[in-house]
This record gives structure tokens, C-alpha cells and sequence, in this order.
């Protein structure tokens, strides 16, 4: 990207003014922006009212005395083109436009008033859309749902859909996923997929890019800037629209131009993309990638409280793709001093349960079972499966809460030795009943997750999950080995 645009899309992403046109007492971007640091820079557009939320409001773009650097426009479809001229006419650097009724309708009459908008853009302002949330920025302040994630952090997300960028932000703020910049793009009739993966892919504050898209209108393009990304960082791209229904649904849904999935998956397996298979899987992936080591090679070690599950583990790791291997004759003997012979067994997985409840000063802990799994040359990966709240709710009752946040201590200690010290990829599982309505098993789930996730350990609510997204960091580290 050259210097002079890559100044453009920093304005773009950091405007030190912002207006909602359209906006309403009820209206989600208004709310959004209110509790932001651009609140004081927020202008607020509407010949239907004097004030909202307690801040004067505008007949008009033309009456605000400055202008304004980033415009929302949240007006109806036949109004958009007039708003726009507006815009041009005050000097608005970026127009974002959320409306929708454009070519997505399948419409003629639409497409021409698409045509029309995008004629009055052209070479005169950036515009992200039609039919889109825009973006989402934590460091300036820019944001499109209320209650969004506002710290900051290393992940780029670029998404087609309005409602899965939203999805992503929101989920992603439960997963302990932290975001440089989120992009809804739309129907894309200026700026596209291209020009914002250029210039993540330069953006010193994104190390990660999630994408989501439906088709292109530029594949020349957008084959050379998903490119130019990945050799730079990882990018984890979901393709919609990969079965004929899909691609009916994507044509519908923002006018793009789906095209074939072989075609699409070629693409991404020469550009060095990580393709998944669903939202789960790429929200997944990314919180691997945004805080995980990289795994040397497919050696992993689960550490499990159950026998049966053990089995079902094993499986999950072959068909991902990995590799469980037998613990070297060392390692199978330091584990025996300290794991009991009953009910156990120290293969791999590790079915070690009766150490799952010792704190220091026992014989063994599972800190010391973690540090000594994290010597073995076998080993590339280890992954701690935790899901014991109940169990221990049930046996210990009220001196549960001390005991757990003891055991969880004992955990980190491990994990962060396994991670720090030895340079092992590490990969947390607190599973919990999906049916579990006791409110007190929720709040100790959450009390483990959170311990791990204030480390920096990527947390899974379920073991497949963890699984697939260790494979997922393992075909990223593999490809850039060969690259």
C-alpha cells in the first residue's frame, strides 16, 4: 500500500470527528459511539429532533460548523444518494453507509440507485458498504454495537456480513479475543475485501486477520493482497457460499459474486490461508493464533481425569490430524513415583485423576505431572482438560471455592512453566455440562477460565474445540517451515 493511502485508512480507522446521520433515540450506532472516547467528537444528524442523548442534533451534515471525518449514514435507500452529495460537499473524508436495499435485492431499479451512490463516491470520499456495520476500532473509538469489546489488542477481522462481524466482537469478548480493528464491508461498491486485507497486513498494531467473505468482484486482486498477508501473518479465512443453496444465499445477501469452492480453496491453499469450515472454527483458530505458542511438530499430550474419555481424545487428535505418541521410558517413570497404579494410567493421554486434587506439599501435583511431560522430546504440545467443578461441588460442598482456586493455581503453574520455560504450545479445555443451569458450577467455570485466560492460555469450553484449533496452529507453523 502506498504511503499516501495507507495516511487515508489510518484517518479512516482514527477520525477525530464522527456524525451519525439518522440518528434516533433507539438508533445502535449512536448508543455505541456515546460510550466511546469519541463521545465528545460525536455529531448526531436528524431534522426530527433538537437533542438525543443529551447532545444537540443537526438538521443536516451542511450545518455542522466543521464537518466531520467518519459519517455513519442510517437514512432509507432513496434518501442515501442525497446524504452522500452532502457529505461530498462538506469535505467528509469516509462515509460508512448501514443502509440497506441496494443490488443485494436482486432488484434493477435498486441496482441503478447502488450505480447512483456509487457514482457520487467515486474519487471524491472513501465509502465502506452499502448494506454494512463498518468499523470497529478500540484505539480511536470507533465502534458499531453498544457494550463491544474496547480494549486492545492484535486481531483483524474483515467479514462481508454486518451480523457476523458482530457475532465476532461480541462472542469474541467472552473468548478473551482482543481486537486492533473489525471491518463490515457489504456490498463493497467502493471499498473492498483488497484493500483492507492491504493494509492490515501492514498494520503494526493487527498480528492475526480472521476474514469471512461471500464472493469478490476483483479475484485478480484479491488473490495477490490475501497473498501479500499471509506471507506477512496468519490469516484464517471462512468461505461462505461453498454449497449451491450457499451461493444462492451470499448472491442475495450482499450481491457477491460467489464463484466456485474448489476455486476459492485453491486460492487460499496457494496464498498460504488457513481455511476453516465454520464461524466456531475461525473464532476458534484465531484465539489460538492471537496468544499460542506455535508447535514445533504434531506430538501431543492430553491430560485428562478420565479413562473412557482418554479414548475418545486419542481419536479427536488422529482424525485432526495430530499425532499422540507414547511418552518416552524417562517420562513414564518419573510419572509413576507419582501417579497411583489404580484406576490410572500414565500413557498418553495421562489418566492421572487422584493428583487432580493435590495441592503442594503431596506427593504430586498436577504442576509436577505438567513440568515433566513438557521435558519429553515426544512432546510438541500439551493440552489440560479441566472439568471437575461439579465432581468437587458435590464431595466438598461449601470449602469448594478455596480448594478449586488452590487447584487452578496449581494448573497455571504448570501451564505457564510448560510455556515459558520449555517453549511448549499449550492449549487449555474448561469444559461444563452444556445443561447445567446451577449457577454456582457457572461461577466457578468461569473462576478457572478466567485464571488461564489472565495468562494469555487459550481457553475451550470443549475438547474437540481445543483439538481443532491446536491442529489449526500446527498447519500454520507447518506451512511457514516450508514457505
Amino acid at each position: 500500500m502506498k504511503a499516501d493511502k495507507r495516511t487515508e485508512f489510518e484517518r479512516m480507522f482514527h477520525p477525530e470527528t464522527v456524525a451519525v446521520i439518522g440518528a434516533s433515540d433507539h438508533d445502535g450506532f449512536s448508543q455505541a459511539l456515546m460510550s466511546t472516547k469519541l463521545r465528545d467528537s460525536l455529531f448526531l444528524v436528524n431534522p426530527k429532533y433538537k437533542t438525543l442523548h443529551g447532545k444537540r442534533c443537526y438538521a443536516s451534515i451542511l450545518d455542522i460548523e466543521d464537518g466531520a471525518d467518519y459519517v455513519v449514514i442510517a437514512v432509507p435507500a432513496l434518501n442515501v444518494s442525497e446524504v452522500l452529495a452532502d457529505c461530498v460537499t462538506k469535505g467528509v473524508k469516509t462515509a460508512h453507509v448501514f443502509t440497506a436495499g441496494f443490488s443485494e435485492t436482486g432488484l434493477h431499479e435498486r441496482k441503478l440507485l447502488e450505480d447512483e451512490v456509487k457514482e457520487i463516491a467515486r474519487g471524491r470520499i472513501n465509502l465502506i458498504g452499502p448494506n454494512c456495520m463498518g468499523i470497529h476500532c478500540p484505539r480511536s473509538g470507533l465502534a458499531f454495537i453498544p457494550d463491544a469489546s474496547t480494549g486492545e489488542g492484535s486481531v483483524g477481522v474483515i467479514s462481508q456480513s454486518g451480523t457476523f462481524a458482530e457475532q465476532f466482537l461480541s462472542i469474541g469478548k467472552l473468548r478473551n479475543i482482543r481486537f486492533s480493528k473489525v471491518v463490515s464491508y457489504g456490498n463493497a461498491i467502493d471499498l473492498d475485501c483488497p484493500d483492507f486485507l492491504e493494509y492490515l497486513a501492514h498494520d503494526r498494531e493487527t498480528e492475526v486477520i480472521a476474514l469471512y467473505m461471500e464472493g469478490t468482484k476483483n479475484g485478480d486482486r484479491l488473490k495477490a493482497t490475501i497473498t501479500e498477508a499471509a506471507g506477512l501473518k496468519p490469516v484464517v479465512a471462512l468461505k461462505g457460499g461453498v454449497t449451491s443453496d450457499g451461493r444462492r444465499a451470499a448472491s442475495s445477501h450482499t450481491g457477491s459474486l460467489a464463484g466456485s469452492p474448489e476455486i476459492w480453496s485453491s486460492l487460499f491453499r496457494q496464498a498460504g490461508v488457513i481455511q476453516v469450515e465454520n464461524f466456531d472454527e475461525l473464532l476458534d483458530a484465531t484465539l489460538a493464533l492471537s496468544c499460542a505458542r506455535l508447535p514445533a511438530g504434531k506430538g501431543t499430550a492430553i491430560i485428562t481425569n478420565s479413562g473412557g474419555f482418554s479414548v475418545l481424545e486419542t481419536d479427536l487428535c488422529a482424525k485432526a490430524g495430530l499425532e499422540v505418541p507414547q511418552f518416552t521410558e524417562k517420562t513414564t517413570s518419573e510419572l509413576r513415583k507419582m501417579v497411583p497404579v489404580a484406576g490410572t494410567s500414565i500413557n498418553n493421554p495421562l489418566d492421572a485423576w487422584p493428583i487432580y486434587y493435590n495441592l503442594p506439599g503431596k506427593p504430586g501435583t498436577l504442576a509436577d505431572a505438567i513440568r515433566i511431560l513438557s521435558h519429553d522430546r515426544n512432546i510438541h504440545s500439551i493440552v489440560l482438560h479441566f472439568d471437575e467443578v461439579s465432581y468437587l461441588r458435590r464431595v466438598l460442598g461449601d470449602a469448594v471455592e478455596d480448594l478449586l482456586r488452590d487447584l487452578i493455581k496449581v494448573m497455571v503453574e504448570g501451564c505457564r512453566y510448560a510455556r515459558d520455560a520449555m517453549g511448549k504450545t499449550v492449549m487449555v479445555c474448561v469444559a461444563l455440562d452444556a445443561y447445567s443451569e446451577d449457577e454456582e458450577d457457572r461461577r466457578y467455570h468461569l473462576l478457572a477460565k478466567k485464571a488461564f485466560e489472565d495468562e494469555r492460555f487459550p481457553v475451550y469450553p470443549a475438547l474437540g474445540a481445543s483439538i481443532k484449533a491446536l491442529f489449526n496452529l500446527y498447519r500454520y507453523s507447518s506451512q511457514r517451515l516450508h514457505s
